[in-house]
């Protein structure tokens, strides 16, 4: 069921009293030795829900909650993601878990041309990814050129607001063309950390630089610095 606050004074409460909670919850992740077994693939069901934190990490400060929700697995696995005034936001949407088809956790939702895997396969520490793709923004019919390297650093332990997880690192770094063509040198840097006991990442966070025209490129300028934190995992 989604999250849906009567009004807009309840839900600047209900922010104010969960972000102390969120915020408190920053102690850094510790390396621990990587599982005795393959870890398997992620599973999900429909009916899977987890809601997350949605924090400014340059004011430190949360801004939202977001709750998303299976609610098709064939042909596309497909995830409802409502917003805490109980407002739908862009889906996602993966060809499976999880190679993502549209990814709206940017500040432009990204559709992929291809499925875009957002972790490395194997789940083991070391394995890394190379791939070249093509995105485009909602409303938008032009290709753009999208590039990354996805690595899988190393097993961790992470306290997050829905409790304590081991979960593996993977770093992204992603270079890709923005739909504003004065937009130049766009680079990304995304960290999750996915863990099995939920089948998804229990924390994610990315910013990013870009040039404009003529500017130099020692001096870029600084994108949004977004974190999701887990809240809340309610499986099927």
């Amino acid at each position: 069921m989604a999250v849906r606050f009567p009004d807009r004074s309840r839900r600047r409460l209900i922010l104010a009293v969960g972000s102390s909670a969120l915020l408190g919850a920053c102690a850094m992740p510790a390396a621990v030795p990587a599982p005795a077994s393959p870890v398997a693939p992620p599973r999900v069901r429909v009916g899977d829900r987890w809601r997350y934190g949605v924090v400014d990490l340059y004011r430190n400060q949360l801004i939202d909650e977001l709750t998303m929700q299976v609610i098709t697995i064939e042909p596309q696995l497909r995830l409802s993601v409502t917003a805490s005034d109980g407002s739908q936001r862009s889906e996602e949407v993966y060809a499976d878990a999880w190679r993502a088809i549209q990814d709206p956790f940017y500040d432009l939702a990204a559709i992929f041309r291809d499925p875009n895997p957002l972790l490395p396969s194997p789940l083991r520490q070391g394995v890394y990814l190379r791939l070249t793709n093509a995105w485009r923004a909602p409303g938008e019919s032009r290709w753009l050129y999208w590039s990354e390297w996805t690595e899988a650093l190393q097993w961790e332990h992470i306290s997050v607001p829905a409790g304590e997880f081991t979960a593996l690192r993977v770093q992204r770094q992603i270079a890709y063309d923005h739909p504003d063509a004065f937009r130049l040198s766009n680079a990304r840097t995304e960290t999750l950390w996915y863990a099995p006991q939920v089948n998804r990442w229990v924390r994610r966070e990315w910013t990013g630089t870009y040039l404009w025209p003529g500017m130099r490129t020692f001096s870029p300028l600084r994108d949004d610095w977004v974190e999701h934190k887990l809240l809340e995992y309610r499986p099927a």
